[in-house]
Order: structure tokens, then C-alpha cells, then sequence
């Protein structure tokens, strides 16, 4: 018997992580079945899994799929994702108050099996950023461990269980209409309330750090699911008139968002973070001055601006910044009272947008007030909070993302 330790975003410099360790097995073409018993589903994760799935499905790997969808944690779009496959799938859910929380992964072939069991969901969190561990084995076939996952799953695993449910859209559509799954970004707004959502008391203290997260692996590309975008296009008929029109942009947005204070000076277009929010949400590295993302101003009218193409700066000094050019920048430093706010809105790995809110707009202080309830740092420092885009919906709808 072979088995090995999977750690998970905690030693980075390993690069280890169960989604990693899953397309492998998957590209390995080893194996002639795959079974997975996982209690937590996400939209992200699971089409990140896809194009691997769909390829074994086609090589005629028997695939076998059971979800639970208890506490709200798989979302509506995962169980459709899933049933896109068209593979064997089902849910497993029950009125007790006892939960489906297993985290099982088997391949097999008629000689040996290799099993994962640990604590990684279907989701980007589970299989790559959260901080996870999980045992892989692999044995010949009919070996102790083996025989007695079969034994224990019995009912599951020959789908004579009275709580399996295969996935229909019928089932899906009923089980979103009494409210037991979420949609993907209920689901995601809901987790971002969970995670932030501590004492009041935690809020304010500063003994708590970051830290850094780990990157997917090859072959890991979560979906985003497309989202419209209203922008304002303004057409200048004559030197008199003007008209405005209304269009709609189809763009797929990430779930994070960044809102951030910029610090004052001579040169506060250039917006300095944390070497945490440098990297892990703008994708920079540290020391690497070759790098660029590519940024769109929404302005306040809801116009889109033209493509910004700015250059990550890394510095000894450890100042890690973009700069920003809008309408909002032209002047001079409003003042550390009235720290200007830029949300950032991530498109992709490198493409943002991003919206500068001065003391004169309407929706300064309400974000504001947000901003500082959702930070925990000392009074004077600025303030910078990644937060889910639904949060940004619920707090600032006028911003027409």
C-alpha cells in the first residue's frame, strides 16, 4: 500500500493541493472508474473540474457523482453544471438535522484504486485556497480499505438508498424553490458572511494577520457566471446637443471585489496595497516590475472608460502599487478626513474595473461605513477589505456592475 499526506494552502513552496492532485489522476488515464461522495458544491469548483470530467466520460471512465446540498453550501448552478455532464449523479439529503458532509474521491481500474478522504468540498475553496488536508491511498483491488469503503457505502454506492435523489432539472428547480440550495452568488454571499461576519470585539482588534493564498494549479480554470453590466455611452450630435444611451455589456465578473482607501500626497493616483492584496487579488509578485493588468474606469454616470494598461511597481521600499487615471484624479488630495474609496472589480486574473468614490458622492459614506466596519486594522491606517461583489450589489446598487 502507497499513501502520502495532500497539504493544502498552509506551506506554499510545496504546491500541493487536492485539485492538483485530482486532474493528475484524471490526465493519468489509468483509471476506469471514478466515484465521489462530497458534501459541498460550488459553481466555480465544479467547472473548474469539468473539461477533466467530460474527457474521462469520453475515454468511457464509469463516472459516478453524489452531492450533499444541506446548510445552503451547494449552490443551484453547481447541481446544473453537474448535470451537464450527463454521468451518473445524485443528492443525498434527509429532514434529520444530521448533515451529508463526506469528502471522498476514488479512482479505480480492475487492478488497484487510489482514494482521497480529507476535508476539500467541490469548491475553489476546498480544492485549492482553503487551507485543507487529505490522505491519498492506493492499494491492489479488494484490498481491507477498500473493501470496507464498500461495505460502509453500500446503499450509496449501489444507489438503493432511500435519501439519494438522482439530479434532474425538476429536482434542482424544486430543491431552489424550498430554499434548500442556494443560488451560486447566495451561496458565495452567504460564506463571505460567515467568514467576516465575526465579533464585533475581533473587528477591531489588530493581532490578527493575512496571509498569503495558494494559487490553482494547472488545469484548474474555474467559470464565472456572466453577469450584464449597464454602461452609458454618450454620442455627441452637434456642439449643442448631446444624447444618452443605455447599452448593456455582457461581462463575466469574478466574486471578489476590492474596496480600498487611497492615501494622500503628491502622487495619489498611484494607489498603494498590502503585498497581500499586491499578489493574491491583483496577481503581481513581488520584485517583478514586468508585470501588467488592464483596468476600466466606471465612471459616475456609468460610462466605461477606455483600456488602462498599468504596470505592477515593486519597490525596495516595499511599496507595491498601480496607478489610476480618471476624472475623479484630476485634482488635488481631498484630504486624510475624506480618504478618497476605489473599488476594484475583478474581470479576470489581470483585467479589472474600478470606481473612485469622493466625499461628494452620494455613496461615499455608506461605503465608507462599510469599509470600516469590515476592517480591523488601527485608526489611522487605510483601510482595505476584499469583499464578495454580492456585497457591493446589496451596498451600492447604483454602481452599475
Amino acid at each position: 500500500m502507497k499513501s502520502k499526506i495532500i497539504g493544502q494552502g498552509y506551506n506554499l513552496d510545496e504546491n500541493t493541493s487536492a485539485a492538483k492532485e485530482l486532474i493528475e489522476l484524471f490526465n493519468s488515464d489509468k483509471y476506469d472508474k471514478f466515484t465521489c461522495l462530497v458534501a459541498f458544491a460550488s459553481y466555480g469548483g465544479i467547472t473548474a473540474l469539468t473539461p477533466h470530467i467530460l474527457r474521462a466520460k469520453e475515454n468511457d471512465v464509469k463516472i459516478k457523482i453524489i452531492l450533499g446540498v444541506d446548510q445552503k453550501c451547494t449552490s443551484k448552478e453547481a447541481l446544473e453544471e453537474v448535470l451537464s455532464w450527463g454521468v451518473d449523479s445524485y443528492i443525498y439529503y434527509t429532514l434529520n438535522t444530521n448533515i451529508f458532509h463526506p469528502k471522498v474521491y476514488l479512482f479505480e481500474n480492475s487492478d488497484y484504486y487510489t482514494l482521497i478522504v480529507g476535508s476539500s468540498n467541490l469548491t475553489e475553496g476546498g480544492l485549492v485556497r482553503n487551507v485543507e488536508c487529505s490522505l491519498l491511498v492506493q492499494d491492489m483491488q479488494g484490498t481491507s480499505v477498500h473493501s470496507a469503503f464498500y461495505a460502509y457505502w453500500k446503499g450509496i454506492l449501489d444507489s438503493t438508498e432511500k435519501n439519494l435523489y438522482p439530479i434532474t432539472q425538476e429536482m434542482i428547480d424544486q430543491l431552489y424553490e424550498e430554499k434548500i440550495i442556494p443560488s451560486d452568488s447566495e451561496r458565495a454571499m452567504a460564506s463571505t458572511e460567515k467568514r467576516t461576519g465575526v465579533s464585533s470585539e475581533s473587528k477591531k482588534s489588530s493581532i490578527f494577520k493575512s496571509s498569503s493564498v495558494q494559487k490553482n494549479p494547472e488545469g484548474f480554470e474555474p467559470k464565472r457566471l456572466k453577469r450584464k453590466i449597464k454602461t452609458k455611452k454618450i454620442a455627441v450630435l452637434d456642439d449643442a446637443t448631446k444624447s444618452t444611451e443605455v447599452i448593456e455589456a455582457p461581462m463575466e465578473i469574478g466574486e471578489e471585489v476590492l474596496i480600498a482607501e487611497i492615501g494622500g500626497g503628491p502622487r495619489w493616483k498611484q494607489v498603494n496595497f498590502p503585498i497581500a492584496i499586491f499578489e493574491d487579488f491583483f496577481g503581481a509578485e513581488r520584485g517583478n516590475n514586468d508585470y501588467w493588468i488592464s483596468i476600466m474606469n466606471i465612471g459616475q454616470d456609468g460610462s466605461l472608460g477606455d483600456v488602462e494598461k498599468r504596470q505592477a511597481v515593486s519597490v525596495k521600499s516595499r511599496n507595491y502599487r498601480f496607478e489610476i487615471h480618471c476624472e475623479e484624479t484630476k485634482g488635488e488630495y481631498p484630504g486624510d478626513d475624506v480618504r478618497p474609496i476605489v473599488i476594484f472589480v475583478k474581470l479576470d486574473s489581470n483585467e479589472f474595473l474600478y470606481h473612485v468614490l469622493l466625499a461628494k458622492h452620494d455613496a461615499y459614506e455608506k461605503v465608507k461605513e462599510y469599509l470600516y466596519r469590515e476592517t480591523k486594522n488601527k485608526a489611522r491606517e487605510l483601510k482595505r477589505a476584499i469583499v464578495h461583489v454580492e456585497a457591493i450589489h446589496a451596498l451600492y446598487p447604483e454602481l452599475v456592475i
